[in-house]
């Protein structure tokens, strides 16, 4: 099953690659994503790292359980990944006035800002990623697109100082 959530979330990739990068290209589109509403309850989702090369540096899986009190949410992650190291994040997420997200976690420097239009969610932050001894400050252009109700692909671009240095990509499927 992780080889072809795998190959979807590959296949999805190369399929987006040719999508707008701005955010109203996706207005009206369906379905409609609500982050409120598919990060709600438990998830279950496959990724790959791939380095600034091209090749694929680590495969991960995550269990992440989501919750929601009025606009106020909480999106828990357990990573594993194929080298055997796991790590927790924690979200708290949050639906503006605007209609608009913002996040917060442990590793992300200030806040995230996210904003859907149709099937499609833009995520920006600035994370601290461990690397060797420490931490390594990246910046995400995290993109999630909503196949259905269940399933949604995720390919978001690492960059550092202005230059691409990897790309995740990952497949979602509620439970």
């Amino acid at each position: 099953m992780k080889v072809l959530n795998i190959a979807l979330a590959a296949i999805g990739s190369l399929l987006m690659a040719g999508c707008a990068t701005n955010i109203d290209a996706y207005r009206g589109s369906q379905p409609t994503f609500d982050l409120k509403q598919y990060f709600d309850g438990k998830l279950v989702a496959s990724g790959i790292f791939i380095d600034y090369s091209g090749k694929v540096a680590r495969r991960f899986t995550v269990d992440m359980t989501g919750s929601w009190d009025g606009d106020n949410g909480k999106l828990e992650e357990w990573f594993t990944y194929d080298d055997g190291e796991k790590q927790t994040r924690v979200w708290y997420l949050r639906k503006t006035a605007d209609g608009s997200y913002e996040g917060r976690a442990d590793d992300i420097s200030g806040t995230a800002q996210g904003r859907a239009e149709g099937f499609a969610l833009n995520w920006k932050y600035a994370m601290n990623l461990p690397y060797k001894d420490g931490t390594i400050a990246v910046k995400f252009d995290d993109w999630m697109y909503l196949v259905d109700e269940k399933r949604l692909i995720n390919k978001a671009k690492v960059s550092k100082w202005g230059f691409q240095v990897g790309e995740v990509v990952l497949y979602m499927e509620k439970k």
